[in-house]
């Protein structure tokens, strides 16, 4: 009849490499650092004009004949922004008395834990026997093994 499609992108070039419980965890926690480094860095947006204020029009004159007041809030607000690791250490919580941030924490759940498609982020009931990574259908599986199988692992 016809011949079954494979993908083009890549070949099998040997026998699947199959991740223990300690190759997993590491590679999980490579994949949060890396993640950590990426959002470190200054908001990639913030020189786009935010919803709520208004733009001008093309007809409008960017010169209304009246002079708006610049107020300097914004100004330092935008200059001395502080990510949130910073706020926590300012607030020097680690000291204070009672329930904080820090220090509050809640018991184990009763029920068991949830597992999600790694692709699509629907509850998942399979997992990859390579990586461990959690699908939920064939067609995420087929989508996990051609795109982010052992991505990350090097």
């Amino acid at each position: 009849m016809g011949e079954k499609k494979t993908s083009a992108r890549v070949p099998e070039g040997g026998p699947r490499r199959v991740l223990d419980a300690p190759a997993r965890q590491r590679r999980l926690h490579r994949q949060l650092e890396a993640l950590e480094n990426d959002n470190f860095g200054d908001d990639p947006q913030a020189g786009l004009p935010r919803p709520g204020k208004r733009l001008p029009n093309f007809s409008d004159s960017t010169e209304t004949g009246k002079k708006k007041k610049k107020t300097r809030g914004d100004h330092f607000k935008l200059r001395f922004r502080k990510n949130f690791q910073a706020l926590l250490e300012e607030q020097n919580l680690s000291a204070a008395e009672g329930p904080n941030y820090v220090s509050a924490g809640a018991a184990p759940s009763r029920l068991p834990q949830r597992h999600f498609c790694a692709v699509c982020g629907f509850p998942s009931g399979y997992t990859c026997v390579t990586c461990g990574a959690r699908y939920c259908c064939t067609r995420c599986l087929g989508t996990h093994q051609d795109t982010r199988c052992l991505k990350w692992t090097v």
